[in-house]
């Protein structure tokens, strides 16, 4: 059930055809946001340009009336648009979708990344940060009960080092998760998000030799994270590890500096996520989509009247845990559905049984006609039955899009007795990659 180096070049050829559908975002309050697919949570608090509804410019109080320290309502010009292009691009190529929480007010009239008597002086303004932070808090919970797991990526702005990206872990505090488990490499070693930007041509403020030590607890700036992280990362039971990253200006303002920082970022999230999620597998989900099985008895299986329980025991997944099923009349008919969790290639695996209780082997149908369809595509194959039972054999593969549905169809074909019979049990939907 792996992938190989042929499918791999067919799938790239096809991908011209089919294409593969960018994550598509929705926005309230203000808050645009999409639901993704992989442990990945990006967010973008001040890359806004839109007025709220009946909330003025602030003007350096807090609701309390008093001053804001490091008050600022400068926006963080491209890191919208960043976190949307870091998305697509990871999206477009590895088939799966990061999270993404971005706010479309602008700084002046709402901070995000600030506590709530920060970060804005009109009550109307309330509804419009309570919807950000909300949906940061949804999206962390959903990551937590799907994954067990995931990191936070906070996309900032900054012109004192216009050249550079500046960490920001409050000095490890917020990747305490991470550092227990993974060390300070994590963050700063060969398959981490600075170290790898750091060999793309990127200079990284401090140093990725600098780590927080007895004698050099603090080496990260004032910049070193604000109150997404605070509120978010793993230093909070129910958080995540959460990286702020302050993009310099000569790399934002700049379209060739922009594409590659978010070509590089999709990227690294797979490179991170491989190292420190999967065990170093692409394959293993969450870097790869759980394989979809669709049993007799699970949903998406839907047969008609005619077919049977068989007493074979070479069935998926093993004997005396569920049962294949036979049909011996024409035209009856058995299908397995399954929706697409992600954009991209499936390979369709089909089981079929024929060992008797006392070891030897049912005579089946050694023709059963097999129809994949998704989408447009309609693929006709015929397998011997008698041969290959007991295991998973390949039927074919197919582009679908995600949330798309992938049926495949058995009809029997001929009458028959029971020994002749064909035979229905599990089908397996394996993700095969974009083909990029």
């Amino acid at each position: 059930m792996k992938n190989n180096n042929l499918f791999v070049s067919c799938a790239l050829l096809l991908l011209v055809f089919f294409g593969i559908r960018d994550a598509r975002g929705e926005s309230e309050n203000l808050v645009y946001f999409v639901e993704g697919t992989i442990p990945i949570l990006i967010t973008a608090p001040h890359g806004g340009s839109e007025q709220p509804a009946n909330v003025n410019e602030r003007t350096g109080f807090d609701l309390n009336g008093i001053p804001v320290e490091d008050f600022n309502i400068v926006k963080d010009s491209w890191t919208k648009g960043i976190a949307k292009d870091i998305v697509s691009k990871y999206s477009q190529k590895y088939g799966g979708t990061p999270y993404i929480v971005a706010a479309e007010f602008h700084r002046k009239y709402i901070d995000a990344n600030r506590p709530e008597h920060q970060a804005f002086e009109s009550k109307n303004a309330r509804l419009y940060y309570e919807s950000y932070h909300s949906k940061i808090e949804t999206f962390i919970n959903d990551i937590q009960r799907k994954f067990g797991q995931g990191i936070l990526l906070d996309i900032h702005g900054q012109a004192q080092h216009p050249a550079e990206i500046i960490r920001g872990t409050r000095n490890g505090f917020s990747v305490e998760k991470l550092l227990t488990k993974h060390g300070w490499d994590a963050v700063v070693g060969s398959h981490s998000f600075f170290g790898l930007l750091s060999e793309q041509g990127f200079t990284i403020q401090p140093d990725n030799s600098q780590i927080p030590t007895d004698a050099l607890p603090t080496p990260e700036s004032n910049l070193s994270g604000g109150a997404t992280i605070k509120f978010n990362g793993s230093h909070n039971t129910e958080g995540l590890d959460a990286i702020q990253f302050e993009i310099g200006s000569d790399i934002r303002f700049s379209e060739t500096q922009r594409n590659w920082f978010t070509d590089r970022m999709a990227d690294n999230i797979r490179t991170f996520m491989k190292y420190h999620y999967c065990d170093d597998n692409d394959s293993q989900f969450p870097c790869s989509p759980k394989t979809i099985v669709v049993d007799h008895d699970y949903k998406g299986y839907f047969e008609t009247n005619g077919w049977q329980s068989s007493s074979a025991v070479d069935n998926y997944p093993k004997e005396k845990l569920s049962q294949s099923r036979y049909a011996n009349q024409e035209n009856e008919t058995v299908s397995w559905q399954a929706k697409a969790t992600q954009s991209g290639f499936y390979q369709v695996y089909a089981w079929w049984s024929n060992r008797k209780p006392n070891g030897s082997n049912y005579s089946r149908d050694s023709s059963a006609e097999y129809i994949i369809q998704s989408g447009s595509a309609n693929i006709s194959i015929s397998k011997n039955q008698n041969t290959s039972a007991g295991q998973w054999v390949l039927l074919g593969s197919v582009s679908a899009q995600q949330n798309d549905t992938i049926k495949v169809s058995l009809t029997r074909q001929h009458d028959g007795e029971q020994g002749a019979a064909t035979i229905a049990d599990a089908m397996a939907f394996v993700w095969a990659g974009t083909g990029n």
